[in-house]
């Protein structure tokens, strides 16, 4: 890993986007009602819809590095959703254990 998506460089992009964590919150949520595991990646590919499409944001990029970041960060908020997501051990990633 080249360390672009480092745990602190994460903390960074979120400060600077809570709009992302908002509807990665949002959309996890929902799907955490009818399914008890889910990919991250395609709440990913919803929040892009939602901020590329349906609020007609051409220039909102989300980066694919900060995926597991995100998955980590709700199931840390959200203890009752711990396993919603499959995550990985990953060299200076958000979690190191």
């Amino acid at each position: 890993m080249n360390g672009k998506w480092t745990k602190d460089k994460f903390e960074e992009h979120h400060e600077k986007h809570p709009e992302i964590w908002e509807l990665f919150v949002t959309f996890a949520l929902q799907a955490a009602k009818v399914r008890k595991h889910f990919s991250a990646k395609c709440i990913f590919h919803r929040v892009r819809w939602e901020s590329q499409i349906v609020e007609d944001n051409p220039k909102y990029k989300i980066d694919d590095g900060w995926i597991a970041h995100y998955a980590r960060k709700f199931m840390d908020e959200f203890p009752a959703h711990e396993g919603f997501f499959e995550t990985r051990v990953r060299k200076d990633s958000y979690h190191n254990d």
